[in-house]
């Protein structure tokens, strides 16, 4: 049973079922799927996650108890990157940029990625909390070069793993109130 189906056999979520179909390709304020913006400080994913097998929460220390991930403190990188150094002339020129907002005391300003409309809501730590790999929505990040939005997080794709339609399948309320509120 496709996802229209689904919601005109549930009373009460037709209006639903007509504002996904309309609003589906619709991005508003949101990023668009493939948007990968040059950060300031090419931080290398595939060093950090898939070599060094870093869990996303350390440096994106509040997503399980918090709407936002957060993004890593200067001191958090720099609790290594003042002894590591890089092994190759790109990584060390990318960690003297590090150092140099470390030294001016500015933060790094990261270019933000995944941005949802201001209508939606996403707490990060319920799907966190819930199961849900940054992966799912993510995609692959600890295989990626440069890091993309690899998901399109329009309504309809969310509402598909809220009914179960994801891999693995989740299930979670999908009425309107769950994320417009």
């Amino acid at each position: 049973m496709n996802l229209r189906s689904r919601w005109l056999a549930v009373p009460g979520f037709i209006c639903i079922a007509a504002l996904a179909t309309m609003l589906s390709a619709y991005s508003g304020a949101s990023s668009s799927e493939g948007n990968s913006p040059v950060q300031p400080v090419k931080f290398r994913h595939t060093v950090h996650v898939d070599t060094l097998k870093m869990n996303c929460l350390y440096c994106h220390y509040s997503a399980n108890k918090s709407f936002d991930p957060g993004l890593p403190a200067m001191a958090t990188c720099m609790g290594c990157h003042t002894v590591v150094a890089g092994s190759t002339p790109g990584n060390k020129e990318e960690i003297q940029k590090l150092a140099g907002f470390w030294n001016k005391k500015q933060p790094v300003p990261w270019i933000r990625l995944h941005k949802l409309p201001e209508y939606v809501h996403f707490p990060h730590m319920r799907h966190v909390n819930a199961g849900v790999t940054c992966q799912t929505c993510h995609g692959q990040i600890q295989n990626m070069k440069q890091v993309y939005q690899a998901s399109s997080l329009n309504m309809g794709w969310c509402i598909n793993c809220h009914i179960g339609q994801s891999n693995p399948p989740f299930r979670a309320r999908y009425d309107c109130s769950a994320c417009h509120y």
